[in-house]
Order: C-alpha cells, then structure tokens, then sequence
C-alpha cells in the first residue's frame, strides 16, 4: 500500500471516528431506538455506532456499497441492510426510526427536496444528523468527471432549506476539519454538523 494510500484511509478513520462521536454524544444510548444511517457506503459511520441503538439499518442505493457494508455488518444481529433512495422511491411501509444519521451523502443527493419531504415520513419528529462538506470549489470531487451533486453546502442556506422544509431545532456546527490526498495534492477539507427535529408529516 503506497503512503498517499495509508494517508487518505487514515484520513477517513478519523473523520469517521468525529462523526460517530458527536453523534454519539448527541443520542442517550438506548436499545429501544432504532437508527437509519442514510447513504451508509461501505457503513463507515454506522458501525461505529452499532452498539449505541436497539437496531440499525443501513441504507444506500449503491448496491455495491450495500454488499461492502452487508459483509462489514455480518456478525451484528442488530443491523440490517436496504437498498433505497429517498429521493425517488417510495419509503417500505411500516420503516420507521427514530434517529437518522448521513455523512458525506447529501452532496451527491440531486433531488434535495424530495429527500427532505420523504424523511418525515420514515422519521416523524425524530432526530436528523447530517455530517458533510463545506464548499471547496470542487476540489473534492477533481477526479470524478460524471460527478452531479454539489461540491459543498452554504451552511445557512442549508439550515434555511431545512427550515423551510418544517424541520425544527435546526443548528450547524463546525465537525472536524483535515486534508486529502487529491490529484497529487494535499488538499484541505471541513465537514459541518448539522443537527434538526423532523416534522411530523
């Protein structure tokens, strides 16, 4: 493994490790909670928290990701996996949780709105974490030329979409600030923490 290599996996595990902590110490512990880490990829976040709820679904609608963090959750009798995309299909009947956890999958989420109209009804008046990246002029994403998100949030603007969306409790906080290796470059990046009750639907 070559050090550019060791350098960014050792770049996630930490920003992995501040994420699950503040939402760690955001949420009681309790097994009657069940969680929704949305957009898991490979379950980075929601293993470390696997512990901290009653049940935890991972949810993605990569079915390769899905398959990596299926294989990583396997020995966990508490986690379940769910190919979905609330951004365009329509939540199973009877999902419901209480706590619903994303970090860096609301900047690939092209249909905003639609995602924040379809949480309610998944988490109704349930507690929202979102961990991702303030904007960096697309830096992030150079090497991915079909990449269709967003390269960052305007922290204001987010909460105020949010906001507008009936969400409550809304509040955006500084994560965890460190670099990446990019296209032979060390690059800088930060990720917020934005924090909200859901509205009932």
């Amino acid at each position: 493994m070559d050090q550019v290599t060791k350098y960014n996996q050792a770049n996630v595990a930490a920003r992995s490790d501040a994420v699950a902590a503040a939402i760690r110490a955001a949420t009681p512990e309790s097994s009657q909670l069940v969680a929704m880490d949305y957009g898991c990829g490979p379950g980075h976040i929601g293993l470390r928290l696997a512990d901290h709820f009653g049940e935890l679904i991972l949810v993605d609608p990569d079915p390769d990701a899905l398959a990596q963090a299926a294989a990583a959750s396997s020995r966990l009798p508490n986690v379940t996996t769910l190919k979905l995309d609330l951004s365009a299909d329509a939540p199973p009947t009877g999902l419901r949780v209480d706590v619903v956890f994303s970090c860096l999958s609301w900047h690939h989420v092209v249909r905003l709105d639609a995602l924040l109209d379809a949480l309610p009804h998944v988490a109704p008046g349930g507690r929202l974490f979102v961990a991702d990246m303030d904007p960096d002029g697309g830096a992030y994403h150079s090497e991915l030329p079909d990449f269709d998100g967003v390269d960052g949030f305007d922290r204001a603007e987010l909460a105020g979409r949010l906001r507008g969306h009936g969400y409550q409790q809304v509040s955006v906080d500084d994560l965890w600030t460190g670099s990446k290796w990019i296209a032979g470059k060390l690059t800088p990046m930060s990720l917020f923490l934005l924090q909200a009750r859901l509205p009932q639907p």
